[in-house]
């Protein structure tokens, strides 16, 4: 499978579920997986989350920007790791681009919640695993270095 074609399955598997999980390193240097909602991803692979700024994970992310993102199809057993580097964003134009109504429980000032915030997830490396429809046959698996 060609690298742009790997990366547009990606796309279409995270596109395609409501959720992801992302996986920090917390100050004790151990690994925390927390479910995310996914935003819509482009062809450029950056994911975008929704957070607060007082949450552990930005902690994490402070101390370590390298993360890893894991999201996965149940019906199919598509699944994609992709690694990367996190980015705590505060721009009021993202924000508002982002924000979805289900939010506001966690925010309840909307957008301009002071503890709402973005995560910026670039892209460093990807792995991509299709079983096919019967698993082992036909399958796919590609990693990726962006």
């Amino acid at each position: 499978m060609a690298k742009n074609d790997s990366k547009k399955q990606v796309v279409a598997l995270i596109n395609s579920n409501r959720y992801s999980k992302l996986i920090t390193f917390g100050v004790d240097g151990a690994p925390h997986g927390r479910i995310m909602t996914n935003l819509p991803l482009g062809k450029d692979m950056v994911i975008w989350f929704a957070t607060g700024l007082s949450t552990n994970k930005i902690k994490d992310i402070k101390k370590n920007p390298t993360v890893s993102v894991f999201v996965d199809d149940p019906n199919d057993q598509k699944n994609a790791s992709i690694i990367g580097k996190a980015e705590i964003v505060t721009d009021g134009r993202l924000l508002k681009k982002f924000w979805q109504e289900p939010f506001g429980f966690f925010f309840p000032r909307g957008p301009s919640d002071p503890d709402y915030c973005l995560l910026k997830i670039t892209p460093k490396k990807l792995e991509y695993l299709d079983p096919g429809p019967q698993f082992h046959q036909n399958r796919t698996r590609v990693t990726i270095s962006l």
